[in-house]
C-alpha cells in the first residue's frame, strides 16, 4: 500500500485529504437522510409532534407560513454539503491529472538527463507511476459523483413526500375548521 501511495506522487496527500473529506460528507449525509426519512414517517401520523405544532397555529395563513418555513428548514438541512460532494467528485480527476502531468514532467526530465538510450522499459517505468495519480483521482471521483446523484434523488423524494404530507395535514385542519364553523 505504501508503494501505491508513493507512486501517486505529489498529489497523494491532497487526494488522500479529498477522499477523507468526501467520506465524512457521505457519512454525514447518510445519517441526515436516515433521520429525515424516520422523521417523515413520524410526521405522517395525526398525533405527531409536527401535527400538534400545526394545530396550535389557529389562523390558516399562520399555519401556511409556518409550514413553508418548516419545509425550507428541512430542505436546507438535507441539501447541506451535497454541492461540496459533487465538487470533490469533479475536482479529484483533475487533481489526479495534475499529478500525472507532474509525473510525466519528472520522467522526461530524467530521460533528458540520462546519457543512455531511451528504451521502452524506461518510458513504461515512468508512465505507470504517473498514471497512478489519475487512477487515484478517478477512484475518488466515481463514488463521489454516484453518491451525489443518489443523494439528490433521495432529496427530491423526501421533498415531495414531506410537501405532500404537510399539505394533507394542513388541508385536514382547514377542512375540520370549516366543518366545525
Amino acid at each position: 500500500m505504501q508503494d501505491v501511495f508513493t507512486a501517486v506522487g505529489i498529489m497523494a496527500w491532497p487526494l488522500f485529504g479529498v477522499s477523507i473529506l468526501a467520506l465524512a460528507i457521505v457519512l454525514d449525509r447518510v445519517t441526515a437522510f436516515i433521520y429525515g426519512w424516520s422523521h417523515l414517517q413520524k410526521m405522517n401520523q395525526l398525533d405527531s409532534d409536527f401535527s400538534q405544532q400545526l394545530q396550535k397555529k389557529l389562523q390558516p395563513d399562520q399555519r401556511h407560513q409556518w409550514c413553508q418555513l418548516y419545509l425550507q428548514d428541512s430542505f436546507a438541512n438535507w441539501r447541506k454539503r451535497l454541492n461540496i460532494l459533487a465538487l470533490l467528485g469533479s475536482l479529484s480527476p483533475l487533481m489526479g491529472l495534475l499529478g500525472t502531468v507532474w509525473g510525466l514532467v519528472l520522467m522526461f526530465r530524467k530521460i533528458a538527463q540520462t546519457q543512455q538510450a531511451v528504451t521502452p522499459a524506461l518510458l513504461a517505468d515512468g508512465l505507470w507511476e504517473a498514471m497512478y495519480s489519475t487512477m487515484a483521482g478517478l477512484i475518488i471521483a466515481i463514488p463521489c459523483l454516484l453518491l451525489s446523484g443518489i443523494f439528490n434523488a433521495l432529496l427530491e423524494r423526501l421533498q415531495t413526500d414531506m410537501t405532500r404530507i404537510i399539505n394533507h395535514l394542513n388541508y385536514q385542519l382547514c377542512f375540520d375548521e370549516a366543518a366545525n364553523a
